[in-house]
């Protein structure tokens, strides 16, 4: 399993994410916004495989982002507030730390923006 099918299967299981958000606006990265709000899309930005002195540790380290959109600001808040209840800490094969959150309003298309920046370690 991948680190977004992992990352997908916490948040559209847990009760307080799809209360908010139904599973199937649970995203990877495409072309979103014709999407029904609120909608989440969530994506790997980087990763540094842990070495040790034999090789590749069996642990590999993701910058991950979770992106929540909604048409207010209250919205997007409580949504992004329940994925980070739902992903900080450790979930199954992948511990998640929240370390971030940006705020964004995209005027163009009048839609609130939630970034949550994680680092993710996940047993390979």
């Amino acid at each position: 399993m991948t680190i977004e099918e992992k990352t997908y299967s916490v948040l559209s299981t847990t009760a307080g994410v799809t209360s908010l958000c139904p599973a199937a606006r649970i995203k990877p990265p495409a072309d979103n916004q014709n999407l029904a709000r609120p909608y989440i899309v969530h994506q790997p930005i980087a990763a540094d495989p842990e070495r040790i002195s034999g090789g590749r540790a069996a642990l590999h380290r993701w910058v991950y982002q979770v992106s929540c959109f909604a048409d207010s600001y209250s919205a997007a808040r409580a949504l992004s507030q329940a994925v980070a209840t739902a992903l900080d800490g450790t979930q199954g094969e992948a511990t998640y730390f929240w370390r971030d959150q940006d705020y964004q309003y995209e005027s163009d298309v009048r839609i609130h923006h939630i970034a949550l920046g994680f680092e993710v370690f996940e047993a390979l």
